[in-house]
C-alpha cells in the first residue's frame, strides 16, 4: 500500500473522537432495532502525519508505548488490533490507506462501558479519510469500524457505537434504526444531566458471554423468520425456546422503551424518561442477564438518592451505568454514591458528568 501523492503529504492533523453513552436500546442493535445514543465530551484525540516509511507506528499514552505495523495485517491481541481492523476494512473496500505516524491520547477511560474502542476506530477511520483522500461518507466511516471489530477482531458487535461517534451532535441524541440506518436528532432538555458511574470492572465484549447473547437473539430471529426484531411480536415468542423467548423478549421490549424515551424527551417529560430507564435496568438485569452487583448497587442508590432513573449502559458484565439528574445535582450524586460503593466492593469507582457532544472531526490541520 502506498501513500497517495500530493501537496498534501505532509499534512499532520488532529481528530477529536467522542465516547458515546447509549442512553436507550441496549443490545438491540445487533438485533437491527432501535437505539438512542449520544456521543459526550470525553473522547480520544489522535494526531498523526504521514510516514516516512512503509509503516504505521502509533505511540499511546494511555498504554505508555509505541506499536509499528506494516502491511502485513495480524492480530497481536493488543490495542494495535483496533487500528490494524480500520486498515483492514480500508483494504477490503478496494481503497488504499496511507500510513502514519501517530499519537493517541484522550480522557476517555478504556474498557468503561463508554464506547472507547469505537471512539478509537472513528478516531483513526477521519484520519485516514482526510490523509489518504478516501472521499467516505459519516455512515460510510461508521462501517468501517463495524467492518473492522467483525471481521478482523472477531467481535460480533452491531453498529450503534461507531454511529454514535460519527453522528453526534452537541445538545443531541441520535435515535436510530439500526436496520435502515434512518435517524433524527433528539434534544436533551437543558436543565437535566447525565452522571456516568464506572464500576471499576474493566470488562472486554470479546472475552465475554456478549457473543452468546448475540448467538441466540439471531437463531431467535431466523427461527421466526424476520430480519429485524423490530418486526416481532409478543404472542410470536411462544414459538422459541425458553432461552431464545427470555433474551429477545427483552430486545423486543427495549425497541418499544427506545420509541417512549425518544417521545419523552421531545416533550421535556423527564420523569417519564427517568421510570423508563430504569425499567430498562431491570430488564437487562433479570431477562438479559449482563449486570452484576455493582452496577445494580448503583441503579439502587441513585434512583434512592434523587436520580429520575438510571441503567447500566454498554454491553454490561462491568463497566458503568449512567443516572438521569437535575443538572448541577450530578457530582455530588458522583461523590455521594462512590462513598457507599467503596464500602461495599473492593473497585476504584469513578465518575464523570457528561454532555451530548459532536461528532468525531478533524479539529487541526497544519502543513
Amino acid at each position: 500500500m502506498g501513500r497517495p501523492q500530493g501537496p498534501r503529504r505532509l499534512n499532520m492533523i488532529t481528530v477529536r473522537s467522542p465516547g458515546r453513552v447509549n442512553i436507550i436500546g441496549e443490545h438491540t442493535d445487533y438485533a437491527l432495532g432501535y437505539v438512542m445514543p449520544m456521543a459526550i465530551q470525553l473522547g480520544t484525540t489522535f494526531t498523526a502525519e504521514p510516514s516516512l516509511d512503509e509503516r504505521t507506528c502509533i505511540f499511546s499514552e494511555a498504554m505508555k508505548e509505541e506499536l509499528c505495523f506494516g502491511d502485513e495485517l495480524v492480530r497481536e491481541g493488543r490495542w494495535i488490533d483496533y487500528v490494524k481492523g480500520v486498515y483492514y476494512a480500508i483494504r477490503s473496500r478496494g481503497l488504499r490507506y496511507m500510513h502514519v505516524s501517530g499519537r493517541l491520547s484522550g480522557d476517555l477511560p478504556m474498557s468503561s462501558g463508554l464506547s472507547s474502542s469505537a471512539s478509537l476506530e472513528m478516531a483513526i477511520a477521519v484520519a485516514q479519510n482526510e490523509l489518504a483522500r478516501l472521499g467516505l461518507s459519516r455512515l460510510e466511516l461508521a462501517r468501517l469500524g463495524v467492518t473492522a471489530e467483525n471481521e478482523f477482531l472477531g467481535i460480533p458487535s452491531g453498529i450503534l457505537d461507531q454511529f454514535a461517534a460519527v453522528m453526534g451532535k452537541e445538545g443531541k441524541a441520535v435515535f436510530t434504526d439500526t436496520e435502515t440506518l434512518n435517524y433524527e436528532y433528539v434534544p436533551i432538555p437543558e436543565d437535566v444531566e447525565f452522571l456516568v458511574f464506572h464500576t471499576g470492572i474493566r470488562r472486554a465484549v470479546a472475552g465475554t458471554e456478549y457473543s452468546e447473547r448475540v448467538k441466540v437473539v439471531k437463531s431467535a430471529l431466523r427461527a421466526l423468520g424476520v430480519s429485524s426484531s423490530k418486526y416481532v411480536r409478543e404472542e410470536q415468542l411462544s414459538r422459541l425456546d425458553e432461552l431464545q423467548r427470555k433474551r429477545l423478549g427483552y430486545v423486543i421490549r427495549e425497541n418499544s422503551r427506545v420509541l417512549a424515551v425518544r417521545d419523552a424527551l421531545r416533550s421535556g417529560d423527564v420523569v417519564t424518561t427517568g421510570r423508563i430507564l430504569t425499567e430498562a435496568h431491570w430488564d437487562l438485569a433479570r431477562n438479559y442477564e449482563v449486570s452484576v452487583p455493582e452496577l445494580d448497587f448503583f441503579v439502587e442508590f441513585a434512583t434512592s438518592h434523587g436520580a429520575y432513573g438510571a441503567r447500566l449502559t454498554g454491553a454490561g458484565f462491568g463497566g458503568a451505568a449512567i443516572a438521569l439528574v437535575d443538572r448541577g445535582k450530578g457530582e455530588q450524586l458522583g461523590r455521594e454514591a462512590e462513598e457507599e460503593y467503596v464500602r461495599r466492593f473492593p473497585h476504584r469507582p469513578q465518575h464523570w458528568v457528561v454532555t451530548p457532544a459532536e461528532g468525531a472531526r478533524v479539529i487541526d490541520v497544519r502543513p
